[in-house]
C-alpha cells in the first residue's frame, strides 16, 4: 500500500473515531508518556477529528498545522486515487520550510506546555 493511501486512510479514520475517544482516550504517543511534552504530531488526530466535524477553533487548538496537513494528506490521497504521486521532496527550498516550520511549531508547543506545567 501507497504512503498516499495510507494517508487516506488516516484521514478517514481520524474522522470517523468518536469524538469523545479522541479527546478523552489513552495517550499512545511514547515521546508524550516519557517527558509529558508533545511530540511534533500530537494533537494531529484530535485536530483532524474537530475538523471532520466543522470545529475550526478546536482543530487548531489541538495542533496548529492540523488542517493544513489534513488537507495536504486529503490532496495526496486522491492524487494517488488518480494515478498521479506528486513528489513533494524535489524542492529542498520547500523541504526546508517545511520543516522550519513544523520544528518552529513544535517548539512553540513545547515551550506553551511547559509554561502551563509552571504555572505561568
Amino acid at each position: 500500500m501507497s504512503g498516499a493511501r495510507l494517508l487516506g486512510l488516516a484521514v478517514l479514520a481520524a474522522a470517523a473515531l468518536p469524538a469523545s475517544l479522541a479527546r478523552e482516550g489513552p495517550v499512545l504517543c511514547p515521546f508524550r508518556r516519557a517527558t509529558g511534552r508533545p511530540c511534533p504530531a500530537c494533537g494531529l488526530t484530535r485536530s483532524w477529528n474537530a475538523l471532520a466535524r466543522l470545529q475550526a477553533r478546536r482543530s487548531l487548538a489541538e495542533h496548529p498545522l492540523g488542517p493544513a496537513t489534513l488537507v495536504l494528506a486529503g490532496a495526496l490521497a486522491v492524487a494517488d486515487g488518480l494515478g498521479y504521486q506528486p513528489r513533494l521532496d524535489r524542492s529542498p527550498v520547500l523541504v526546508a520550510a517545511g520543516t522550519g516550520i513544523w520544528l518552529g511549531v513544535w517548539l512553540g508547543r513545547i515551550g506553551k506546555s511547559r509554561q502551563a506545567r509552571v504555572g505561568g
